[in-house]
This record gives C-alpha cells, structure tokens and sequence, in this order.
C-alpha cells in the first residue's frame, strides 16, 4: 500500500493568512493545556464488539476519521467536547507538542475491567470550540470548474494580483465560493482546504451548462484588489520537478492512520528545500516521513525579474491507504 500526496507549490508567506482557517480545527496543542486536567482512561469495547477497533478522529467541527484504537488501550483523557473526549496516545509532534484527537466518550471508561464514564462527575472539563468561520467555508455556495473547449485545467492562483498560475483545477472540479474579487473568484477545494483564485469565468454553478457566479448568485464582492502596492508582481513561483513518494511509518501502517499534512519550506535558489516545518501534522511517524520525503524535493528556483531568488513556499503531503 502506498500513499499518495498533493504539493501546492507556490502557496507563499505572503498570502500565509488567508490558509490560517485551514489550521484552525488543528489536533495539535501546547503542552500547558493538559496541566489542568489529565486522568488514564481505557478504550473499552462491549462483549459484542470485542474485534472491532475503536474510531479515531480529527477534528472538532468536522470530525474526519484518520485511524483506530484497540480495546483496552491506555489512553490520557484531557477534555470533553459534547459526545466525544479529547484524548493523547503520547504522540507528539515535531516540535514537542503533544497530539491530540478525538474519540467517542462512549467508548473511553476510567477502569479497564468495566465502563465508568468520564461524565461530569468524573472532572473532565467541558470544551466547545467555536466552529462558525468553519462552517461558514462549509456552508459557501458549491461551484464547478468550467472549462473552454479544448481545455482540461483552469489555471490557479495564491493571489489575486499574481501573474503567474500557481497550479491548476481539473474541468469539472467541484470548489466552495468564498468570494468575488475583480475578476476573480476566491474558491477552497476541498472545502477545508487552501484558497486560491481562479478566473470567474471558469466556475459554474451548474456542473452541465455555464452558470457565472455573478451578483444575483448571493457571492460577496470583495472588489478589485490594489496590485499596485503589492510588491511580488514581477516574480515566478517556484515549480517541483523532481518529487519522490514518502515512505508510510509502521505505527501509521499498523492502525491505519490517513489525512493531509501541512508542511512551509523554502525552496533556495539552487532549487533545492531547507527550513522545512510542520504547519499542521497528524503524528504516527507520517509528519516526520513528510519532512523526509520534501527534503529531497528538486524545484526550479523563483525568479524576480528574471534572476534566481530564494523562496517560501507551502505544500501539502496526502497520505492515503490503498
């Protein structure tokens, strides 16, 4: 089984804010926040569920399965969102954080040879994250890329006073409108994922005939941006051409962990990658596989004006199971 990854090569610094909602439903979390609450717990399975592994989950507002959990695994109990506990299997993260996820309170007890819940009697505190600037992204009206005859792609942008396309969306692509800027349409595919800019006259509302999202569709018009103040119109993003697969860690393998992983590095003038962070990981050994795997990216370098210059970029590596 191999994975398989996405690398969104020209997501630069200066545009880093508009991805900040991409991290908002992060699982990481400083160590301070579990020195208010922390007991042992047991994932505790019934009778007639005694082979099946426990979900484990990502996510508050939109919960995402990335693996399991066995029965009887001693777990940290750190909080209680509505019907699910915030747990830490000891994972942590690259800069030492401790990781995070969720599982169903229901299946978490605080002895391992019977169910005692972790209600409110137990001291867990309660926890309930606002998930409106998420859902706003979730509930943003649904497009399609739409494409001119001949074509198979529409072109990409990180900015809206970019020149040059930073990637492409495949004809038919299903994207969430967030807004209109000028021209362009600001657009996340998949709803939680990066935002980039796509020309408005390649984004449908229908999937089978050209349906612009114009101002009867209900889509704020943010107005033209001002490029003239902005500093990076004379410069070419980097672009990958050499990408090896990463390598899946047993741990990740062994309980069936899946998702995306959020990485920024600089990409120098040799073409090459150093300075390379997790932004957003998902533990088990993958983020460390991801950072491996990135570092023996090759890439043209950037150009200003024609001329070599160092860049820094974000990328995504999609780990999946076949």
């Amino acid at each position: 089984m191999k994975p398989a990854f996405v690398v969104f090569a020209a997501f630069f610094v200066v545009t880093a804010c508009a991805s900040s909602s991409f991290a908002a439903d992060d699982q990481l979390a400083p160590d301070q926040r579990f020195q208010r609450f922390q007991a042992d717990g047991f994932v505790f399975c019934p009778e007639s569920a005694r082979d099946q592994p426990v979900p484990l989950y990502v996510g508050f507002c939109k919960k995402r399965q990335i693996g399991t959990l066995n029965c009887g695994e001693k777990v940290e109990v750190l909080n209680r969102q509505d019907d699910m506990l915030r747990i830490s299997t000891g994972e942590t993260g690259p800069r030492g954080q401790r990781r995070t996820n969720l599982v169903a309170a229901s299946a978490i007890s605080r002895q391992p040879d019977k169910f005692v819940p972790f209600d409110d009697r137990s001291g867990v505190p309660t926890r309930s994250p606002d998930c409106s600037q998420f859902l706003a992204r979730e509930n943003a009206p649904e497009g399609f890329v739409f494409c001119s005859s001949g074509k198979d792609s529409a072109p990409v942008y990180f900015s809206a006073c970019q020149s040059h396309a930073a990637g492409s969306l495949a004809c038919g692509e299903n994207v969430r409108v967030l807004s209109r800027s000028g021209d362009l349409l600001e657009v996340t595919s998949p709803p939680n994922g990066m935002r980039r800019y796509i020309d408005a006259s390649a984004v449908s509302q229908q999937a089978d005939k050209f349906v612009p999202f114009d101002d009867a569709s209900g889509v704020q018009d943010q107005g033209a941006a001002d490029c003239a103040t902005q500093p990076e119109r004379n410069v070419t993003p980097p672009h990958v051409t050499f990408m090896p697969d990463p390598e899946y860690s047993d741990l990740a393998r062994k309980k069936k962990i899946q998702g995306v992983i959020l990485l920024s590095l600089t990409v120098g003038t040799d073409g090459t990658t150093h300075d390379i962070t997790v932004e957003k990981g998902i533990g088990y050994g993958l983020d460390e596989k991801a950072v491996e795997a990135v570092r023996r990216w090759k890439f043209t370098p950037a150009l200003k004006d024609g001329q070599p210059i160092e860049r820094q970029i974000k990328a995504e590596v999609n780990f999946r199971l076949y």
